[in-house]
């Protein structure tokens, strides 16, 4: 493929930011849990 769609490369780019902000979401909730089982148990 010489060319790349303009519209593909954004919707590619939208998803990486995407499951970026969605595994560091999950890193935090993670934390958050872990802090709590070690604040309550």
């Amino acid at each position: 493929m010489a060319t790349v769609d303009p519209e593909l490369e954004r919707h590619r780019r939208t998803w990486i930011a995407f499951t970026r902000l969605l595994s560091g979401g999950l890193a935090v909730c993670a934390v958050i849990l872990a802090g709590l089982a070690l604040f309550l148990g």
